[in-house]
């Protein structure tokens, strides 16, 4: 994939940095020079942008967006194409995901739950209004920005309702298909609905639903059990959140909200049973969820009934107080129990020595196994409280200790076409990578015929899956003419390196009589060579009579003549006796291959 990191596109925006990666295209921050702003650009990768249906399902991402405004969607303001480079211009939304809050605090409050559930509704709502299904909704698309914003966004896999959604092919992620989908590859809003429920359900327990070894038994647990009640794992959850959340995660879409307004209207009838809290979820550089507290009220003045002279004994008494707990908290927070100290950094320490370097700080010290890429297993990659972090003497803290790299099965890929095939590669936790097109006749146009690792095989979470698809058959031009034959294999995107001319008594002379690729594996632009009839070979039959048999079937041999020898005598005299007749007149056309018979009596 190449890095765009430094370009500019259409003249207008420079590309600034990565900003993340996905299984159809790449998001960076850019400068649009002409508004002077920041914005995202999503360019889609360019395997996939040399193929004119994964052009049309990005762009449609686009024009989905287009129809659409609403101050909880991620705004379109562009699109182009610059040398290959298919792109759009989105807004430029700072903050984290809601699957990055999932992972760091588990399940949320029911009124931060609320309101996420308010944005990503009324989001969906004006998109159902429009006719648009969402089809990819999860955490990973819902941005918790900075200034307290919450955006609904990748609407890349969205599809207008009045199009045909039976497509066959599983799109979304996996943990929050419907069933419907996973049957039968058709989305509706109902289907959206189930994925919102499935994300409300996340929020209460800090959970999906159905886990399993691989994608598909996470998939056949959607359309053969129903999603227990959040309650089973969180006794504490809001109760009407989740008489919510089953009530959209109905198996049968009949069951279901119609759609996201409706679901809405359940919210907003139900808001009388949340605390009233700030409407504005905040979200600080450190992740944490800003609680907000009400004001004190405002109490009598303890010394305001007994005049003037008790002022001047109420600052006495104060003052001594202020020097006193001054004394107190100076000894309290520096040498005594409540002194802060810094968390030391700890990264890249053993289990042991990180528990050795925390012994003066606290004995309360928990471990907490991560899956890591970048640090071997048993080293301690972090602690909470991070390093540097104030804590008071005596705190708990917990290491977060490496358990390696996570593997993860590979699916199997063989057959499917590659929308099918880049779905479940993504939805194993895996990355698409190179993907390269061959000539191959055991397999139909478009389907995945190989790829890096054999299905079952365990690959690092994130590792790139190279897939080969098939082109189909080398175009079949044996007997053809060499100019139609030429111009059938280049129209195929093959290049003819070289042309041979051979004697054939098969073909007749022009045409085309095998095909010697240059290389195993012939894609387009990879080159071969021609096999050309010169027709069947002939030769002048030469005078052989009166030489000796051995000479004349010597020299009639070497003019690729077959030889019969019809005589009595024996084969050491061949060297002697001469030849007295021949079954083919000197000066005759004859095939090569042809045979002819001498006589000596």
């Amino acid at each position: 994939m190449s890095n765009l990191i430094g370009t500019e596109l259409a003249g207008r925006y420079k590309v600034e940095e990565l900003i993340a990666r996905g299984g159809m295209a790449t998001v960076y921050s850019a400068i649009d020079k002409k508004l002077e702003r920041l914005v995202a650009i999503k360019v889609i990768h360019p395997h996939l942008s040399e193929n004119p249906v994964f052009r049309d399902k990005f762009f449609r991402e686009a024009r989905m967006l287009a129809k659409v405004n609403h101050p909880n969607l991620v705004n379109i303001y562009d699109q182009g194409d610059d040398n290959g480079n298919a792109f759009i211009v989105l807004e430029l939304v700072k903050g984290i995901t809601l699957r990055q809050a999932l992972s760091d605090f588990g399940a949320l409050s029911p009124e931060q739950i609320r309101q996420v559930s308010k944005a990503v509704l009324s989001a969906l709502s004006q998109a159902h209004e429009n006719g648009i299904v969402h089809r990819d909704l999860k955490p990973e698309n819902i941005l918790l920005a900075d200034d307290g914003r919450i955006k609904v966004t990748d609407f890349g896999l969205a599809r207008e309702l009045t199009a045909d959604t039976d497509t066959g092919s599983l799109v979304g992620t996996v943990a929050y298909l419907a069933p419907e989908v996973i049957r039968r590859g058709k989305t509706e809003a109902t289907s959206d609905v189930y994925s919102f429920g499935i994300m409300v359900f996340e929020m209460l327990t800090g959970q999906q639903p159905f886990k399993g070894e691989d994608p598909m038994q996470v998939a056949f647990r959607h359309t053969a059990e129903r999603v227990p009640s959040a309650k089973s794992l969180n006794p504490t959850a809001n109760h009407r959140l989740d008489e919510l959340m089953l009530w959209c995660t109905e198996p049968l879409p009949i069951n279901r909200p119609q759609n996201a307004a409706e679901v809405l209207e359940k919210l907003a009838s139900s808001e009388e049973s949340f605390p009233n809290t700030s409407a504005t979820i905040i979200m600080p550089e450190d992740i944490n969820f800003t609680e907000v507290i009400a004001d004190l009220p405002e109490q009598e003045e303890p010394f305001q009934k007994h005049g003037s002279k008790l002022v001047a004994l109420r600052w006495f008494i104060g003052s001594v107080l202020a020097l006193t707990l001054g004394s107190y908290s100076g000894w309290y927070f520096s040498a005594g129990p409540g002194a802060l100290v810094s968390v030391p950094n700890l990264v890249d320490q053993t289990q042991a020595q990180a528990t050795e370097s925390l012994s003066s700080i606290t004995d309360k010290v928990s471990i907490r196994k991560v899956f890591s890429d970048s640090f071997s297993k048993g080293i301690v990659i972090g602690s909470e409280p991070t390093a540097g972090v104030l804590v008071a003497k005596g705190s708990a803290l917990t290491l977060l200790i490496s358990k390696g790299k996570e593997f993860v099965a590979v699916p199997d890929l063989i057959g499917k076409d590659l929308v099918t095939a880049s779905a479940l590669v993504i939805s194993a936790r895996l990355r698409v990578g190179q993907v390269t097109e061959w000539f191959n006749s055991d397999y139909p146009v478009g389907a995945v015929y190989s790829y890096s690792g054999i299905s079952g095989t365990k690959l690092a979470v994130s590792s790139p899956v190279d897939l080969k698809i098939s082109l189909g058959a080398i175009p079949l031009v044996k007997g053809l003419q060499k100019d139609v034959a030429k111009a059938a294999l280049e129209a195929a995107g093959l290049q003819v390196r070289t042309i041979e001319y051979k004697f054939s008594t098969s073909y007749a002379k022009n045409e085309v009589t095998e095909i010697i690729p240059d290389e195993t594996d012939v894609g387009k632009g990879s080159s071969l060579k021609l096999i050309v009839s010169k027709g069947p070979a002939t030769v002048k039959m030469p005078a052989v009579k009166g030489e000796t048999i051995l000479a004349a079937k010597s020299l009639l041999e070497s003019l690729g003549l077959k030889v019969i020898i019809d005589t009595k005598w024996l084969t050491k005299d061949y060297g002697i006796k001469r030849v007295t007749g021949v079954s083919e007149a000197v000066g005759a056309t004859l095939k090569v291959g042809q045979s002819v018979t001498i006589r000596s009596r």
